[in-house]
């Protein structure tokens, strides 16, 4: 029995691991990029609906050089803004999902003349699902035993992790009919340019033959 309950600890931790590792590399995206003085780089990140979203950024000290950042959402709302910041987060809980667009741009000082090689060193973090589950208190709190904890976070994982995957569904399949109206679009419109080709060569033909037969060139 002992080895029974031992293999399916193990097993259990095994799966655990796996969603998690699953889970982490879905719902988180870190980055670091080199952003020249005065350009802008943007990135997006399409968000489900009903998910925590968490943009962090960071930027390494670079000399004479400010950081200007916002987040816009699908429907062109400003999410976050900071000027002059070499760091900046936002923790918002989106509703209606859609794409999320995070842009910086590094300002050179006035007066200072821009060189080669001026750039700053930034690291992004876009993170989805919710932060605020504090796992390690739940022993205490709830009085629950660390096996159901490692049930409370597989739950947790798997919940969100099915919620993004409806969006995805519902994404796709947004897609697929606006592919299908184009398609009957385009068919639709073949179809009239054929149609119209065939009445204008049989008026053609009626033509031709009315005028050769008044020329009396045919019968």
């Amino acid at each position: 029995m002992e080895r029974i309950a031992s293999g399916h600890r193990m097993s259990m931790l095994l799966l655990g691991v796996g969603l998690l590792c699953l889970y982490g590399s879905l719902l988180v995206n870190g980055f670091a990029f080199d952003l020249p003085a005065n350009q802008k780089r943007c990135f997006s990140e399409e968000v489900p609906s009903g998910t925590e979203l968490r943009i962090s950024y960071a930027a390494l000290p670079g000399y004479a050089q400010f950081v200007d950042a916002y987040v816009v959402g699908p429907a062109g709302k400003m999410y976050m803004t900071t000027v002059g910041q070499d760091r900046g987060s936002m923790v918002e809980y989106i509703t209606k999902g859609g794409e999320f667009t995070l842009c910086l741009l590094s300002r050179v000082a006035t007066g200072v003349k821009q060189s080669e090689g001026m750039a700053r060193s930034v690291s992004v973090d876009f993170r989805l699902g919710s932060g605020k589950n504090d796992y390690a208190n739940l022993t205490g709190k709830e009085k629950l035993r660390p096996i159901e904890v490692e049930l409370r976070v597989l739950e947790d994982a798997v919940r969100s992790l099915h919620t993004e995957c409806l969006y995805y569904r519902e994404k796709e399949a947004e897609m697929r009919n606006a592919n299908e109206s184009v398609i009957a679009k385009v068919a639709f419109c073949a179809a009239a340019i054929i149609t119209f080709f065939i009445i204008f060569s049989l008026w053609e033909m009626w033509h031709l033959k009315r005028y050769f037969r008044k020329k009396r060139l045919i019968d």
